[in-house]
């Protein structure tokens, strides 16, 4: 009789710790679906904001160069990284929206597109830029924004640069990057535009754009947008 009581006791628990794990399983996705759920309202929030129409937004610009395709590590995107984040900003600020288009479009192919920009880095090239640059006569402050890569600028920025005037202006950067941050890109910009005023920045990893909404609002936020 003892040992069929015992046996019943240890079933009563298996069932209760099965039970248990159960519920925290459940708890724990719950908790996975309603963050899921805050981070695309935050998201739609941010898109379905009205654009700021100011004095401000209208002296303001957002430049970029991006690359949709395959990307690293493992990623297919229709909207490039930087391209993302450049979308965020108009939206935020009200700002005009200007992207550096490469005449010759780089590959779908992740490797195809960095044996092409290794070829430019390594030949200091100049890729020719499709579309005409905006007059930045009309604005003071630009968001400038692009990828690393290889831990370098694309050369296309420097087309970019030494094309633009931007000496006087504020220069507000963002960028998206595999892992190597910044990089030199920062000093680069300082020496072509020694006279600009630099405010504070953005370095995300490309990898983690989609979770960076709210980061990127607080940081428009601190800047007075």
């Amino acid at each position: 009789m003892k040992g069929q009581v015992g046996l019943k006791n240890k079933k009563s628990v298996i069932a209760g710790l099965i039970v248990l794990a159960a519920l925290i399983f459940i708890g724990v996705r719950v908790y996975q679906l309603q963050n899921d759920h805050n981070q695309t309202d935050r998201v739609n929030k941010v898109a379905q904001r009205p654009r700021k129409q100011t004095s401000q937004a209208n002296r303001t610009i957002v430049v970029f160069f991006s690359r949709a395709g395959q990307n690293y590590p493992n990623r297919d995107l229709k909207v490039g990284d930087t391209n993302q984040i450049a979308n965020l900003i108009t939206q935020q600020t009200g700002a005009k929206q200007y992207r550096i288009v490469p005449k010759q479009a780089y590959p779908y192919n992740y490797q195809a597109t960095v044996k092409r920009a290794t070829r430019e880095q390594n030949e200091n090239a100049r890729p020719k830029i499709k579309n005409k640059l905006p007059n930045f006569k009309k604005y003071d402050t630009i968001f400038l924004g692009y990828p690393i890569w290889d831990a370098h600028l694309p050369m296309i920025l420097h087309t970019f640069m030494a094309s633009a005037q931007l000496n006087g202006k504020i220069i507000i950067p963002f960028s998206t990057n595999a892992g190597s941050g910044w990089s030199d890109s920062l000093t680069m910009l300082r020496k072509q535009y020694p006279q600009a005023t630099f405010k504070k920045g953005l370095s995300i990893q490309g990898s983690d754009v989609k979770y960076s909404h709210a980061k990127i609002e607080k940081w428009l936020n601190r800047l007075g947008y």
